[in-house]
């Protein structure tokens, strides 16, 4: 700042004072590492930012397919609690091309090697209430009406299936419920009903008197599973074309494991509780043959595990090596069932980055309560 003074000889002098060249320079050089140690700190505060929040995301995406599945599992076997079809082979024909499947709760397609597994859960869509009818009058296979002790809650378009011991089950839709005697009609103007029955009712004789027929108006199959991109996807059975239409739910899923809850114990347990979890079906009942009815009816409970990838992958040693997750870390993803591998994409092909991401881990156990209280 300028600084005057008065002197005896020249009263109007006055000198300017300011910085020298090596203030400015010092300044300068102070300035510039003051900056360096702030985007230094800005840098690590926003790496640490990154992780935290796609930790979090995948958190929550692992909560979300969790709910998803569980919310689902719990209507598993609506509407087939009844031990006449649990474990049944049902035939059925959709414009003459014949297929048939086993009529279970929940089925588990255990991934080889690792893979994510695929679970699918099978239960009634009536919406109005309905109760199992007893047929009263054999039924032959070319017969198109069918005569029952009651036609309550049963409607034009439902999809029915008639079940008697000893024989495969049938899977028909309602066209007609006439007038007078107590009866239904399943004529071949629905693609589900073959003409003279073909393929679909046992032979010779079909169905005797005394048999069974629920009612399920359509069904709900739905099938989750995990795609090659990391996807949680849902196959949604549509009864209407005899089609599946597959969608995507949440992202950054990795894999799935899942278990069934068998009750093992010898005899006929009167309360339904699991005493033995396993990825794949077992002899529960002891009856010398695995996957049998006798098996499926011990099912009391599923157990699965989502596992979700954070999308931050996280920065490499100066070596160029990860080791944010590893097989013998403490944070490997496991579960009650075991360590699962995340080595591998969805798809079975190597990962060779999979080191370099954190995961999520969501366990949840889902007790089939239209099992534990049939009948």
């Amino acid at each position: 700042m300028p600084s005057c003074r008065h002197h005896s000889r020249t009263p109007d002098r006055c000198r300017i004072r300011g910085f020298s060249l090596v203030e400015v320079m010092v300044g300068i050089v102070i300035a510039m590492l003051a900056s360096l140690v702030m985007l230094q700190v800005f840098a690590t505060f926003e790496e640490r930012k990154r992780t935290t929040n796609s930790g979090s995301d995948a958190q929550t995406e692992g909560a979300f397919a969790s709910y998803t599945i569980e919310r689902d599992t719990r209507m598993a076997g609506y509407g087939l609690n009844m031990p006449e079809l649990l474990g049944c082979r049902v035939n059925s024909s959709f414009n003459g091309t014949a297929s048939s499947f086993t009529l279970a709760p929940v089925m588990i397609t255990n991934g080889a090697s690792g893979r994510p597994d695929a679970i699918r859960v099978v239960a009634s869509s009536k919406k109005k209430w309905s109760v199992p009818a007893r047929i009263t009058t054999d039924h032959p296979p070319q017969a198109t009406n069918m005569f029952l002790n009651t036609t309550q809650g049963i409607e034009p378009g439902d999809l029915i299936v008639a079940a008697q011991a000893g024989k495969d089950c049938t899977l028909m839709q309602v066209t007609n419920i006439p007038n007078g005697n107590v009866q239904i009609h399943h004529h071949s103007t629905s693609p589900w009903n073959p003409p003279g029955g073909q393929n679909i009712f046992p032979k010779p004789d079909g169905y005797t008197a005394g048999a069974m027929l629920f009612n399920f108006g359509g069904f709900t199959d739905h099938t989750y599973s995990v795609d090659a991109r990391g996807n949680l996807q849902l196959s949604d059975f549509r009864s209407s074309t005899n089609t599946s239409t597959i969608q995507p739910l949440v992202s950054g899923i990795v894999n799935l494991q899942a278990q069934y809850g068998f009750d093992t114990r010898p005899g006929a347990p009167t309360d339904g509780r699991v005493s033995e979890w396993s990825d794949t079906m077992i002899d529960a009942d002891g009856s010398g043959t695995v996957g049998d009815a006798g098996d499926i009816r011990r099912i009391y409970a599923l157990r699965f595990a989502i596992v979700a990838r954070s999308v931050q992958m996280e920065k490499p040693k100066p070596d160029g090596t990860c080791a944010i997750t590893t097989a013998t870390s403490a944070n490997k993803p496991t579960w009650a069932g075991g360590d699962i591998d995340v080595s591998k994409n969805p798809d079975g092909s190597a990962n060779a980055s999979w080191t370099c991401y954190r995961y999520k881990v969501t366990e949840t156990v889902v007790p089939l309560r239209n099992l534990l209280w049939r009948e």
